[in-house]
């Protein structure tokens, strides 16, 4: 599996070691200006290439501009592709990396909390197609992973909850310490505890628990996606984050799942008195739309790989009926 590192002064080792022709490091426009002191250490000869911020990145036409610089810039297959920034940045530029010369090295540098304990494991790559999130991409591992605690220092409380999904998930779905952890802070006081860095390993090694096992996702690592069903739907219907969807569609789930008798009650209780006592307030109220569902990635004809939790620490996967999920008020 891929090098996790925990400072970029690692980066040094790599470089000798893989010896590249040429760095391009990708990343977006506001954060080359927040973030140069991190583009000095990575090198100051690499080529930089800008895209937008968000979800814009990840579009067909983004991709296509990118490849092109690529060429233009005259990589080869001995050059080495810096992904620097948050989950969108990671995803495309791992993409382009994973098809350009049919494959060269890669690097991600995640800066925001979600991408440091999510999106940068695990080898996915894709883009964004027809309005539908990830359904186009591949598996292609990078070569390290560097998860530097600087870049979270300057996060704003909005992008750390975003990351707190993810975190929170990986509690509810493989590691109970995470969440005992969790209560003993709010908000304010997590930013700044030790605790956090401690969870952003435990997260890290829950996404390479599944992702070790099942790298293609076909089966148990379809476990992470546990929130994301109606997560993602609702992500793209209201334009909120990440992270926050994935919350509130690990509420709903868990109530969906109570409906059939697979969760106890006790379990949604316990998150819903988790995000209070961390000051996260989010709008439950919001509704995915099916259209957007049946284009999950884990549908299968009339039927679904739908992640439960049972109870903290353990889940497992359920095939279901997609008339039972559309009955659960999925508009």
């Amino acid at each position: 599996m891929t090098n996790i590192l925990y400072s970029l002064n690692s980066l040094d080792k790599i470089l000798k070691k893989v010896k590249p022709s040429k760095i391009c490091v990708v990343t977006s426009e506001k954060l080359a200006k927040r973030l140069n002191w991190a583009i000095k250490e990575i090198g100051p000869k690499s080529h930089i290439i800008l895209l937008p911020d968000g979800e814009e990145a990840k579009e067909w036409k983004e991709l296509e501009k990118l490849l092109k610089k690529f060429s233009n810039m005259n990589l080869d297959r001995s050059s080495l592709v810096v992904a620097l920034g948050g989950g969108t940045i990671g995803d495309i530029t791992g993409f382009a990396a994973s098809i350009y010369l049919r494959g060269i090295n890669y690097i991600q540098i995640p800066t925001t909390l979600l991408a440091q304990v999510d999106s940068a494991h695990g080898g996915k790559t894709g883009i964004n197609f027809l309005g539908y999130k990830n359904q186009i991409g591949g598996f292609q591992l990078p070569i390290a992973i560097i998860v530097d605690s600087r870049f979270i220092k300057s996060l704003s409380n909005e992008q750390i909850i975003d990351g707190l999904g993810e975190i929170i998930k990986a509690g509810f779905i493989k590691d109970p310490s995470i969440l005992s952890l969790l209560r003993k802070h709010t908000l304010v006081s997590l930013v700044a505890s030790p605790d956090l860095p401690k969870m952003i390993r435990k997260s890290i090694a829950v996404k390479n628990h599944f992702t070790k096992r099942d790298l293609r996702d076909h089966k148990s690592r379809q476990i992470l996606n546990v929130g994301h069903t109606i997560g993602h739907a609702i992500e793209l219907k209201y334009k909120i984050s990440h992270g926050k969807a994935v919350i509130i569609g690990m509420l709903q789930e868990l109530k969906f799942a109570e409906s059939l008798g697979l969760t106890r009650p006790t379990v949604r209780k316990n998150l819903e008195n988790l995000l209070e006592r961390l000051g996260i307030i989010l709008d439950n109220d919001m509704r995915a739309d099916w259209k957007m569902i049946v284009h999950d990635k884990k549908v299968s004809g009339k039927t679904i790989d739908f992640p439960i939790i049972k109870t903290e620490g353990k889940a497992r996967l359920i095939k279901l009926d997609l008339k039972l999920l559309k009955g659960f008020k999925v508009k």
